[in-house]
């Protein structure tokens, strides 16, 4: 009877010790993992969130036109709105995509020397010379773009670096083509000098072409290299200032005289949600 009492006295002791030194052990394991957990201990939970930001683009390439311009160097501003979904797989490296719209804007000019036809503002004759003119050219593009991305952080929260590729779908363009004067003289060929010199619209600068451009292609493939900062708002909240570049694979132009591509610098902010 004293043996019984004693093995269930240290049986109850066996017990007590085997459960206090749980405890503290599956505490200090449950701090490891955290919640949203997919891919095993220590990967944070997915994020959703949206990105707004504002583009430098420049031309790259010749922009032929019709009329026998030939425009490169152009330069302009424009948009981006994205919708983004990211999945990290531990604590340094995460997988995301991101989709939008991105709009695409340059402005180039250059010189042309053009046969124009004069009337002098004294008489009804009309006179054909030759006179050096600006062209000015304006693209507009509209795109349709998904990006799917990689990214490291270098911690678990602050400066981070990710690669991607942006697979654009043309989905609206247009060119606009102006001629603006850069002297308002000119001599004639029997050394008649016209001062004064206007456009028919009364004006020193006339539109010459607008509409969609057709010598296009519809699919953009771009290399994003980006760099930017987490910053935790609150618990399930990070804002991230974004600046990327995205540096074009493909031609836009589809033409071998008119092969421009455009490379984009944008700045842009991200606001990410937690899923857990």
């Amino acid at each position: 009877m004293k043996y019984e009492m004693r093995s269930i006295k240290l049986f109850y002791i066996l017990l007590l010790l085997a459960t206090a030194a749980a405890f503290p052990y599956r505490e200090a394991h449950a701090q490891l993992l955290s919640r949203g957990n997919l891919f095993g201990p220590g990967a944070p939970p997915p994020m959703i969130g949206i990105e707004i930001g504002f583009g430098q683009h420049t031309e790259q390439g010749n922009l032929a036109c019709d009329c026998g311009s030939n425009f490169t160097g152009g330069t302009g501003t424009g948009f981006i709105g994205n919708l983004l979904f990211e999945l990290p797989l531990d604590y340094d490296w995460a997988i995301g995509i991101k989709g939008g719209i991105d709009f695409k804007n340059f402005k180039t000019t250059t010189i042309v020397n053009d046969i124009v036809v004069v009337e002098p503002s004294n008489s009804s004759q009309y006179d054909t010379t030759s006179m050096f003119v600006n062209r000015i050219g304006t693209i507009k593009a509209t795109y349709l773009s998904f990006a799917p991305y990689v990214q490291y952080q270098f911690f678990r929260m602050g400066p981070f670096v990710q690669a991607g590729v942006d697979i654009g779908f043309l989905i609206s363009n247009n060119l606009t083509q102006d001629r603006s004067l850069i002297n308002n003289y000119v001599k004639l060929a029997d050394g008649t000098m016209i001062n004064n010199l206007t456009f028919t619209n009364g004006t020193d600068e006339e539109l010459i072409q607008s509409g969609t451009q057709t010598a296009v292609n519809t699919l953009r493939l771009g290399l994003l290299l980006s760099a930017g900062y987490n910053i935790a708002v609150s618990e399930r909240s990070v804002f991230a200032p974004l600046l990327t570049y995205d540096f074009p694979l493909t031609a836009t132009g589809n033409t071998a005289a008119s092969n421009w591509k455009i490379g984009s610098l944008y700045f842009s902010g991200e606001l990410k949600f937690r899923l857990d």
